[in-house]
């Protein structure tokens, strides 16, 4: 068998089968690069797959961040969605998401969030953390660090309210007298044409009206206004016309050169004479919901009550005492005898700090004193009249007037309150000028300084002339500014009356400065 073999072989040619050998080689080679094509390409589909899951995880939790970036100008989210989770795709990656806000206040401690309200504190800054899951499949989680700014800074109510409307030209200034206090100028209804060197340090928020600014009218703060806004002309002195943000349930336009500090977030739209320059963002065509809500209060009725002033003398009858008051100053300083101001048979409605009436200071009771003067058709106050007051004193007139470099000032150097009120005589809940009753004027250097603190509050109109500084507040049907007066804002109130809040209805939300964004391992 072995040589048959071996014969056989002997017999046969070299290349016999050669043909088949080659062949089967390239089969197995095929066979082989058909193997490694398949594993790239499963490779490569797993690699895709989880690409793809990646990739839509990230970006649905990105995009749910952003989501609360959004609620936070309107509201103060705890969770987003404030239950269930967000479907951010379908299959193949059929991915959900959710958010959680933490909030801190500004020395960073943790404040507690309930139902959409923030307790605790202040919030200055949160924490947004999204995180996003396939179903099933891997989970990746987006972080973001926000700063805070409330869109409305809450005050202690106005310092200037205007029920109808508010007139402020020729160097009208007003500001604050205490750190760290929101001033609000409120117009309740009706337009305001601010002009002419005109300085408001706070926030102008007319509540249904619109607003026309020129020349050198500036406002520090916010300026909100229910109907349009028009900026004609750039503050003269280069400055910005609003300091902070302007709101408009409306239009806007502004000429060339106008300054906004802050924002513009407008309902309606923006007109543009030229270029303008804004510190923020501008937003046309938002929602009502996605800028602070004001509403008309009402100038609130304030009327005759003695009983309100507690701890004050308001016992008896408080025009007799009044009378007496005057009487007995007049004679202190040594008045002429004929003088009207000793007149026993007189009303004194009208009084003069001269030497032909009461010869000096009228100086005030050692008490908190209510006096009534409501018998005289105007009580007028003039010619260097000082009032220096040794405590509180509220004097209720039909009408007052004064003129004539009129005081009020303090005999012992002591913080003192003073104030001119013209009571409502119709007691029925709403303010109106009805009855005979009339307006608060001031002329010709009228002053009240600290640490005197002034209250005038007139259902008519409470008109500022020439030279006028007070500090505290003025509430009025109108209000006319003009002719160098500054109003430095100091809250007193009125006892026994709930002056209306400036602050917005409901929750005006923040604005929200990013301060990181980045992917964090998965809590």
């Amino acid at each position: 068998m072995r040589d048959a073999i071996r014969r056989r072989l002997a017999e046969a040619h070299d290349d016999r089968g050669s043909v088949l050998v080659a062949a089967v080689a390239v089969a197995l080679i095929g066979a082989m690069l058909a193997v490694v094509v398949v594993a790239n390409v499963i490779v490569a589909t797993r690699a895709s797959g989880d690409d793809r899951a990646r990739t839509t995880e990230v970006h649905t939790a990105e995009g749910i961040v952003d989501a609360v970036y959004s609620e936070l100008e309107t509201s103060t989210p705890c969770r987003w969605p404030a239950t269930g989770v967000l479907d951010g795709g379908t299959a193949p990656s059929d991915v959900t998401g959710y958010a959680t806000v933490a909030y801190f206040d500004s020395t960073g401690k943790a404040l507690t969030c309930a139902a959409g309200t923030v307790t605790g504190g202040t919030a200055a800054t949160a924490v947004v953390t999204a995180t996003a899951q396939e179903d099933p499949g891997s989970t990746r989680t987006m972080q973001s660090k926000v700063a805070l700014t409330p869109k409305v800074i809450t005050g202690r109510g106005a310092a200037i309210f205007a029920a109808n409307s508010i007139m402020t030209t020729n160097s009208f200034t007003v500001t604050t007298a205490l750190p760290d206090t929101a001033v609000d100028v409120w117009v309740d209804s009706g337009n305001v044409d601010c002009n002419s060197n005109v300085t408001v340090k706070g926030n102008m928020i007319v509540a249904n009206g619109g607003v026309r600014i020129s020349n050198a009218c500036r406002i520090t703060g916010n300026l909100w206004s229910k109907k349009d806004v028009e900026i004609s002309q750039a503050h003269t002195g280069g400055l910005q016309s609003v300091g902070g943000s302007l709101y408009a349930t409306a239009n806007a336009r502004m000429n060339s050169g106008v300054k906004i500090g802050k924002d513009i977030m407008l309902t309606g739209t923006l007109t543009q004479w030229g270029p303008i320059q804004v510190g923020g963002s501008i937003r046309t065509g938002v929602g009502s919901s996605q800028i602070p809500q004001y509403i008309p209060k009402g100038l609130p009725e304030v009327v005759y009550r003695p009983s309100d002033w507690v701890g004050f003398a308001n016992s008896g009858d408080r025009q007799a005492a009044y009378r007496t008051w005057v009487r007995a100053n007049a004679a202190t300083n040594g008045a002429p005898s004929w003088a009207s101001s000793r007149d026993t048979a007189g009303t004194q409605c009208r009084v003069a700090g001269a030497s032909y009436d009461l010869n000096g200071p009228l100086v005030g009771p050692s008490v908190p004193t209510v006096f009534d003067t409501r018998n005289c058709a105007t009580t007028q106050f003039e010619n260097g009249l000082n009032i220096q007051l040794r405590s509180d004193l509220v004097i209720f007139a039909n009408s007052f007037y004064s003129t004539g470099n009129f005081r009020v000032t303090s005999a012992d150097g002591a913080k003192h309150n003073f104030w001119i009120i013209v009571p409502d005589k119709n007691p029925n809940g709403v303010a109106e000028c009805s009855g005979g009753i009339g307006d608060i004027k001031g002329d010709s250097g009228s002053l009240a300084v600290a640490p005197i603190t002034v209250f005038m509050y007139t259902p008519c109109t409470i008109d500022t002339n020439n030279d006028t500084q007070i500090h505290g507040q003025l509430y009025g049907g109108t209000v006319n500014l003009r002719n160098p007066v500054t109003i430095n804002y100091v809250p007193i109130g009125i006892p026994g009356v709930d002056l209306p809040s400036t602050d917005p209805v409901g929750n005006a939300g923040y604005r929200v400065d990013v301060v990181y964004k980045r992917e964090i391992g998965t809590p």
